[in-house]
This record gives structure tokens, C-alpha cells and sequence, in this order.
């Protein structure tokens, strides 16, 4: 395909240069993605997806096929069938259709020869991994990367990515001699700038995997630079493995100016609600018991859930969880109106709350909080035009964010929690909601469950 030039405007005085030189595809460059400035001094621009669900609101199953497009791309089996899959997967990514179809079509719908373990960095990318592996039938193992300090458990693997605004990474897991088992490896992020994370996480990986020698990196965008990817061929030497990107959309870009950010940005939000719709679930879930140490150094008892992935899920457990999430959507189905409603995960709980929005019926959308704080500006042209900002509800003391929520007219939102630290800081976020949106909001407490005492 030709190479592609565009110039896109963040801000007066700053810009951005883009070349896309792989396309395969041919999506437009707002198919996958807008541009925005972040409060970052490290990296001052952000690529703000438009198929996460993470800063932008979208339909739960777009992000599911996002996920299953990367996962048919790295399927090394040629079949017709596999091509039709795949064009109808990215039509409907570029025009929004059948995706209910489509994401009911392609689950757990690839082989895999060998025991392969799929890991999704946290946090924008916890939930796109997880929609890999969903492709997965069998001989698939995920597991994601957390920000989360867990001190009564080993790190299986800790490692740092520099740019980020929260740089350590860690790999918590039960079962380290199951993790093992894996011939391959598969990392995926929503986009590789650099690529120096994932030369940190190899280097790690490969001492406690000696015998793996198949790495494949899956995103949905790569800008390295032609240097940045002759050094990753001067590794597969030094290193002696293989390691395969696969991607989307490749390219390059080079930003100019200084973005003047003179708007004045929301604060912390410090008043509570009076009154929130706590809603317990009513069927269990498998909890795993550990204590977090929140930011604020104080501890988090309630316990996690399995089916987010943190710990390890093989094919096979994540099939179980799956039923357990239906049952939930269903309860929730109950208290849907005639108008859109929008479901709200939580920083790196974000997979569990898309699929459960997935199974609401229509006219529902999915969004996460993030840590990331993006600058925001009322100016239409401009890619985030409003955010909240409050502590996180299962990591008190860290500012999250909460973007564009007044860009439809919610009826409902379903705020989801894994684990609540504190309700008053859950109160506050209620309340925060409250103040952009007239929708009826309902908190589902993931660890509470009705009747309990």
C-alpha cells in the first residue's frame, strides 16, 4: 500500500506529523484513534482509542473484536473462513455493525498448537489482552500486568515501562508451576511507541521462562522508529528467540510546537452523594483473598475476583467465569430503561464489566477510568471536552479520571467496583457522576452479595 501523510492539530501551536507505512486494513486514523494532550511533562500527547472503551465511550463488543482481529492476525492457520472473519470484523469496526453477531461468532472460535500464555499490560490494555485470549478455545493461558502492591504475595515478575504515569508493572500468580507450561509467549498492548516495555518485561520474562523462544507482541498501533526495530532483530541474536510484532496500523510520527494548556481543569471532587443505589450481586463469584496496599498506604481486605485475569485464567476457567458474568448482566438487565445506558469499569477492572455490558442489550456503551490525566478543553474540535475527577474506589489516594460523559444523554450508569476500599470514596464518585449526567446511577459492589451479612 502507498504510504500515508497526515498533519492532525491537538492544540493551537502544537501538532502532529503521521506516516502510516502498514495498513492492511485501510482504516482511517479516526477508526482507531484521536488526538489529545496529557498533563505529562514525561509525553505531552496522548492517542486517545476509539476501540478501548478506556477514555472514549464505546459499544462493549467493539473493543471484544479489536481483541479478536489481533487474535485471527497472530493465527497462523490460512482458511478461507478465517479471511471472512476478519473482513467482517473490520467492516463492522469501521461502520459499527452486526458486532452482536460477530462478537457471539468469534468467541473461543481459534486453534492454538502449543500451551500459549497471553499477557496484557495494565492498564489500558487489560481488557484488549483478555479479548485475545477470549478467541483462544484451548492451550491458552491470561494473565495481565497490575499497578497493584499485593505484600502477602511474591511478584511473579516485576518490571517498569518509564513513560508511563505509573511505571511498575507487576505479574501476581497461584499457580507459577501451571504459568510455566507455556511454549509460547504473547504480549499485547494497545500501542508500542518505543518498544522499550517490552524489551524490560523479555528480559524478565526470559529468566524465569528459559525455554520459551516464540515471543509475539500484538497491539493495535506500533510508531517504532526503523532503529527502534533493528534493535529488536539484534536482540532475537543476542537473546536467541524470536520476536514477532503484529499490529493494526504501523507508522511513525513526530510531534512539533508546545501545547499551551490554559484551561482551567476540574479538581478532585470532595462532596459525597447522600444516597447510592448499592447493589449487591446475587449468585457468587470465585474470590481470591488477598490484601492491597492502596496508595495511600492504607489496606484494601476485600477480596479479588478470578475472572478479571490478574492471577491467571487458563481456556477452560475463563469459560466457567463467563457463565458467572451472564448471570450478572442479567440481574442488571432488570433495571434497564428504554434509553442508553453507559457501564463504568474501573482502572484495570475493565474486562470484566465490558462483557458484562456486552450481554445489556442495545443502546449500551462501556467506558473505564484511568489514571492517565488527559488535558481537557471546550473547544468542539478538541477530542476530550469534559472530566471528572475523584479518587479511585479500589486504590484510594490516586487521582482517576473520567471523560466525556455528557457526550449522550445516559439514562443509566452502572458503575461497577471489583473491590471497594471505602464507600465514602465511592460516595464522592457517585456524586461526581451526579454532576454531568442526570441518569440514574447504580454502584455494583463486585465482593458484596445480597443477603450476606
Amino acid at each position: 500500500m502507498q504510504q500515508q501523510m497526515s498533519k492532525l492539530t491537538i492544540l493551537p501551536n502544537y501538532s502532529i506529523d503521521i506516516e502510516i507505512t502498514y495498513n492492511p486494513h485501510n482504516f482511517a486514523l479516526t477508526d482507531l484513534f484521536q488526538m489529545a494532550a496529557r498533563i505529562n511533562k514525561k509525553r505531552q500527547f496522548l492517542f486517545v482509542s476509539t476501540v478501548l472503551g478506556k477514555h472514549l465511550a464505546v459499544r462493549p463488543q467493539i473493543p471484544m473484536l479489536t481483541g479478536a482481529l489481533l487474535a485471527m492476525m497472530y493465527d497462523q492457520q490460512d482458511s478461507s473462513q478465517k479471511v471472512n472473519t476478519i473482513s467482517s470484523i473490520v467492516q463492522a469496526l469501521k461502520e459499527g455493525i452486526n458486532v452482536e453477531e460477530l462478537q457471539n461468532s468469534v468467541k473461543e472460535s481459534v486453534e492454538l498448537a502449543q500451551e500459549t500464555l497471553f499477557i496484557g499490560f495494565a492498564e489500558t490494555a487489560t481488557a484488549l489482552g483478555h479479548a485475545v485470549f477470549n478467541a483462544f478455545q484451548s492451550n491458552a493461558m491470561y494473565i495481565h500486568t497490575t499497578r497493584e502492591v499485593i505484600p502477602h504475595i511474591e511478584p511473579f515478575v516485576t518490571f517498569e515501562e518509564e513513560h508511563s504515569h505509573a511505571t511498575s508493572h507487576r505479574i501476581y500468580t497461584e499457580e507459577p508451576d501451571v504459568l510455566q507450561q507455556a511454549k509460547r509467549i504473547v504480549l499485547i498492548d494497545d500501542e508500542i511507541t518505543t518498544g522499550n516495555t517490552v524489551i524490560n518485561i523479555i528480559e524478565t520474562l526470559k529468566k524465569k521462562f528459559p525455554d520459551v523462544k516464540q515471543y509475539a507482541v500484538l497491539s493495535i498501533l506500533d510508531w517504532r522508529s526503523d532503529q527502534q526495530r533493528m534493535i529488536f532483530q539484534q536482540l532475537e541474536g543476542q537473546w536467541g528467540i524470536s520476536i514477532e510484532f503484529i499490529s493494526i496500523m504501523c507508522g511513525t510520527f513526530n510531534c512539533t510546537g508546545v501545547p499551551s494548556l490554559t484551561s482551567v481543569q476540574p479538581s478532585i471532587t470532595t462532596i459525597a452523594a447522600r444516597n447510592i443505589n448499592l447493589l449487591p450481586i446475587k449468585d457468587s463469584t470465585d474470590r481470591l483473598f488477598y490484601h492491597s496496599i492502596a496508595e495511600n498506604s492504607k489496606m484494601n481486605s476485600q477480596p479479588y475476583l478470578k475472572a478479571t485475569g490478574r492471577f491467571m485464567l487458563t481456556s477452560k476457567q475463563h469459560f466457567e467465569q463467563n457463565h458467572m458474568l451472564q448471570t450478572i448482566a442479567k440481574q442488571l438487565k432488570e433495571l434497564r430503561t428504554d434509553g442508553p445506558a453507559l457501564v463504568i469499569g474501573t482502572g484495570e477492572f475493565m474486562y470484566v464489566p465490558m462483557q458484562i455490558a456486552s450481554y445489556l442489550g442495545n443502546d449500551v456503551y462501556f467506558q473505564s477510568t484511568t489514571r492517565s490525566p488527559i488535558y481537557c478543553t471546550d473547544d468542539l474540535d478538541y477530542t476530550i471536552t469534559e472530566k471528572i475527577v475523584f479518587e479511585s474506589p479500589e486504590n484510594n489516594g490516586v487521582e482517576n479520571y473520567l471523560y466525556n460523559v455528557q457526550s449522550q444523554p445516559y439514562t443509566e450508569l452502572f458503575l461497577l467496583v471489583e473491590r471497594i476500599a471505602n464507600k465514602e470514596v465511592v460516595a464522592r464518585m457517585v456524586a461526581a457522576l451526579q454532576s454531568v449526567s442526570e441518569a440514574k446511577v447504580y454502584v455494583i459492589c463486585m465482593h458484596e452479595l445480597e443477603g450476606a451479612r
